[in-house]
């Protein structure tokens, strides 16, 4: 790896929590892939796990510190962010304004990809600049926007992105 690489700030891959969650439980638990994906997601990039203040349709804890400790414990331990982060897509705001806190979002952790299973969040997020993986069965109302993938799990997600990592480097002595 070279000097300027080592400089740089390492790329983020941002998450959203329900994207590691099985959504038709009676109470959310993780995937039981999650934590192999972070782990994954984790040799290409920053893995950062997008926590609001819900997940598959029901409340976390009110405390963010027990609401990251959740997630910590549901997902597993390891080597990944997580950051406090209510979807603006779902607030009935302008989409500027959605796709300003999404900006925001991946300047402040460098981001370049979101993985979702939200086909709401695609428009805001590209518009934001994140290329979007969309899990899961395509929009039946698409907008205009589309992810750059549209990945069947999250399996397929993470092998789409270190599919991504390794041709877009450059060969090695180039």
């Amino acid at each position: 790896m070279s000097a300027e690489r080592l400089s740089e700030p390492t790329i983020g891959i941002l998450i959203s929590l329900d994207a590691l969650v099985v959504q038709r439980t009676d109470q959310p638990t993780a995937l039981d892939e999650a934590a192999v994906a972070l782990r994954r997601i984790g040799w290409i990039g920053r893995p950062v796990v997008l926590m609001g203040r819900r997940v598959a349709g029901r409340d976390l804890p009110e405390d963010q510190g027990t609401r990251e400790a959740w997630v910590r414990s549901s997902v597993g331990q390891g080597a990944y962010a997580v950051v406090p982060f209510d979807d603006p897509s779902t607030a009935r705001s302008h989409p500027d304004q959605a796709a300003d806190e999404w900006r925001h979002l991946r300047e402040a952790q460098h981001g370049a990809w979101l993985l979702t299973d939200q086909p709401r969040q695609v428009g805001p997020a590209r518009q934001a600049g994140l290329k979007v993986i969309l899990i899961g069965p395509a929009d039946t109302h698409p907008s205009v926007h589309r992810p750059d993938y549209l990945a069947r799990d999250l399996r397929d997600a993470v092998g789409h992105l270190l599919t991504m990592d390794v041709f877009a480097a450059p060969p090695p002595g180039a």
